[in-house]
């Protein structure tokens, strides 16, 4: 049976919380009654027209995000130094699109009734700090192969 090492363990782990995400906005949508991406990509678009306001580029934006973690999740599970870079291009989109990289935060809400909107904002920080963190790391060689 093959040995994990430490880059393989970091490479899989952010493998696995894509995966989480993936499956928690499927899962959600599934729900709600909603098809996943659609119904909510409708919604919005609909919201705007009637509203106004032209940021529409905002929603495209989000929903390049959301497909984004597919294409990470694959690439981290592939194992590529591709992934390292294409994540580091994410974290800034994550941050502004609420889409944490350590998904499982994405429960603490629902764990913790009357969370602070600051303690989710530096979770949300941290979360995208100990990626960007360990993509440098992984960069630099992550303890060598």
């Amino acid at each position: 049976m093959p040995v994990l090492n430490a880059r393989r363990s970091a490479l899989l782990f952010w493998s696995a919380m894509d995966a989480f995400y993936i499956c928690f906005v499927l899962f959600s949508s599934l729900r709600r009654g909603a098809i996943p991406l659609w119904t909510d990509l409708d919604d919005a678009l609909t919201n705007m027209r009637n509203w106004g306001g032209g940021l529409e580029v905002m929603i495209w934006l989000g929903l390049a995000i959301q497909l984004s973690v597919v294409v990470s999740c694959v690439l981290f599970y592939r194992g590529g130094r591709s992934a390292i870079y294409f994540a580091a291009v994410q974290i800034p989109f994550r941050a502004l699109f609420i889409v944490p990289s350590v998904s499982i935060l994405l429960m603490v809400p629902t764990l913790i009734a009357g969370l602070s909107n600051w303690v989710w904002a530096c979770l949300l920080v941290a979360s995208e700090l100990a990626k960007a963190l360990s993509l440098w790391w992984l960069r630099r060689g992550g303890m060598r192969q």
